[in-house]
């Protein structure tokens, strides 16, 4: 029992730090919360927006003690509209209105440590 404590401990330490060193996130968004720690990178994913008034809404929910969350959206590489940066505590539904098209949403962070609750949705509005 007292083995298994050890090899615990020690492994806990090791992740503490390579996370410190590195940085780590840990998570599957839009389903599981994001947890960031000393984390700076960018995670992108596409999305295919149809309709005559269509919009990309991104809900963010979350807390970083420190660094910073930015919501980009983006086609063929261009940003669309102005993105949005967060701090601290946050919790925002932000609409970005576009042309049908394919567009990818992008969340940049830098030294990002807290958790934050990232979803993405295209919606249409036809008459």
């Amino acid at each position: 029992m007292l083995r298994l404590v050890l090899v615990l401990a020690l492994l806990g330490a090791a992740l503490a730090y390579y996370a410190e060193q590195v940085g780590l996130a840990v998570g599957y968004p839009p389903f599981i919360p994001m947890v960031y720690w000393k984390y700076s990178g960018e995670h992108k994913y596409d999305l295919r927006v149809t309709g005559v008034n269509a919009a990309v809404k991104v809900k963010v929910d979350g807390q970083l003690n420190d660094g910073s969350l930015e919501v980009i959206i983006a086609q063929n590489g261009r940003q669309i509209g102005q993105s949005r940066r967060y701090k601290g505590r946050f919790s925002d539904i932000a609409l970005f209105y576009v042309n049908p098209g394919l567009y990818t949403v992008r969340f940049k962070l830098q030294d990002a440590r807290g958790y934050a609750r990232l979803d993405w949705v295209s919606t249409r509005f036809e008459y």
